[in-house]
């Protein structure tokens, strides 16, 4: 048969989605995640969405502020979204310029400049997309200013860290340098170390936590290795009074977050 071949959607698609998730683009999918991207002033460069979600309340806000930037809306099917961002997406995805690199002692100056104690988070490990989004989230709520995790080997964000975070990862930054030389800067800055390990002694709640701190977590299976708990200036549990014997990673997160928050502001009055 001569000519040129049928047009195939599905390669298409497939093809284009790589090339998407490249160094020059990612993925940002679900509603939340999209919407505070465009709020935000991200380099949005497209916003797609579900034929069958098109006259939902939160998608109208969605069209509404692509339409404002100037961004591109365009109406696709479902399957087609599922195959960019996998099924999670809530009928809306964003394809957008590459995430700014976030640097640690930017983050520490424009805390300074600003007149804040800095908050930040240190992760040993963190090998799975939803625990990242999660804790972006709860960084957001609670007021933290940054998530460090290891150069190599850490949880990527993803479409399904984003979808998690709710639009955290659009205003919660994350570092990803050596926790070794991320601790050396913290120590610089005078940010007091607080790691949360099993074995501690002091329970969360009676360590003070106002002022410059980080927060040194293991991960979804590691505990802090020994340079990490040498270099904490303090160690605190989280008690653990029924079978099992420890908590997701973004859960302990959440109560030290909330707990620095509740003591901060018992400071304050």
């Amino acid at each position: 048969m001569c000519g040129s071949p049928p047009y195939n959607g599905a390669r298409h698609l497939m093809n284009r989605s790589r090339r998407e998730n490249s160094r020059n683009t990612r993925i940002i999918a679900g509603r939340n995640a999209v919407l505070m991207a465009l709020s935000a002033g991200q380099d949005v460069r497209e916003v797609r969405l579900d034929r069958g979600a098109q006259n939902a309340p939160r998608v109208a806000a969605i069209i509404a502020a692509a339409t404002g930037a100037n961004v591109p809306v365009r109406v696709v099917e479902r399957r087609d979204l599922d195959r960019v961002a996998g099924p999670n997406h809530q009928g809306v995805v964003a394809v957008a310029g590459p995430a700014q690199e976030a640097n640690l002692k930017d983050i520490l100056a424009h805390c300074a400049a600003e007149g804040r104690l800095p908050c930040i988070i240190l992760l040993r490990e963190l090998l799975h997309e939803q625990n990242l989004g999660a804790i972006l989230r709860t960084c957001d709520a609670a007021g933290a200013d940054a998530v460090v995790l290891p150069s190599h080997g850490a949880a990527p964000l993803g479409p399904e860290a984003a979808r998690v975070s709710t639009g955290a990862s659009e205003s919660v930054p994350v570092v990803r340098q050596s926790l070794t030389q991320a601790v050396a800067t913290l120590r610089r800055e005078d940010v007091t170390m607080i790691g949360a390990e099993p074995e501690a002694k002091v329970d969360y709640w009676d360590q003070g936590m106002t002022g410059p701190v980080a927060f040194v977590l293991g991960g979804e299976d590691r505990a802090l290795s020994q340079p990490l708990r040498d270099a904490c200036d303090a160690l605190v549990r989280i008690p653990m009074v029924g079978r099992v014997t420890s908590l997701n990673v973004s859960v302990a997160c959440a109560l030290l977050l909330y707990e620095r928050l509740r003591q901060t502001r018992r400071e304050r009055c």
